[in-house]
């Protein structure tokens, strides 16, 4: 992640711990949301699937949903999902004997992360949180001929942030998350790890129904926008 960004999301940290404004509601944890989601999968591999025969392939990016929910449990603990399913574009050169045949064609990237969360008030409207993970990734690129790109894993994870009211109607937040399964090697097709920094907006547009709005930078960053219903709405 480029010097900028980095610069960027510890600045909105910074802001979120100040911005706390007296008099608007605390921070929920029991919502549901669905949003449209954009996913970027700069990757490429190569493979021999027969002898005489290669396919390069080559990932951009693509779009597709996210589901996410919140439960809370208690004053200070609640649990989380988060899916999210794109359909990446990618890009295929078969070479053979027979010639070079390019091919198009789209695969599913498929995320998986749910656990428990622990909220600590560090004003009425302004809570600093951590969360432990379960985290999948799973990535199946289908076949062009013959080769095999299907890559799935899962571990664990975690993730540190801020959320704050700055009044009744608009929330914002920032964190920091590390993941086991958050980068991809086609050519090994072998996982690693990756930390990820992300930033994000609510606002409340009627009484218990708000427009969500979040970015996350790592290797595979994303945007998502959708709509929340807040089910501790009065």
């Amino acid at each position: 992640m480029s010097t900028f960004n980095l610069s960027r999301i510890t600045m909105a940290l910074l802001l979120l711990g100040l911005s706390a404004v007296s008099g608007a509601q605390e921070v929920r944890y029991s919502w549901l949301d669905l949003s449209y989601m954009n996913q970027n999968f700069e990757r490429t591999g190569s493979q021999v699937p027969v002898a005489g025969q290669t396919v390069d392939v080559d990932g951009t990016d693509g779009n597709g949903v996210r589901f996410r929910g919140s439960l809370e449990l208690s004053k200070y603990f609640y649990t989380f999902v988060d899916y999210g399913s794109t359909d990446i574009n990618v890009s295929a050169v078969v070479t053979n004997d027979q010639g070079v045949f390019p091919a198009e064609d789209k695969f599913d990237y498929t995320t998986i992360r749910g656990g428990l969360g622990i909220r600590v008030p560090v004003a009425f409207s302004a809570d600093a949180y951590a969360e432990v993970s379960y985290d999948s990734l799973d990535l199946d690129l289908g076949s062009f001929a013959l080769e095999n790109f299907d890559m799935g894993e899962k571990g664990i994870g975690g993730t540190v942030g801020l959320r704050s009211m700055l009044n009744d109607d608009l929330e914002v937040r920032a964190f920091a998350r590390f993941t086991n399964v958050g980068d991809a090697n086609l050519d090994t097709r072998e996982f690693d790890s990756d930390t990820l920094f992300g930033i994000g907006i609510g606002w409340e547009l009627v009484r218990g129904l708000s427009i969500q709005a979040d970015y996350e930078s790592g290797e595979f960053s994303s945007w998502s926008v959708g709509f929340r219903l807040d089910l501790d709405e009065d």
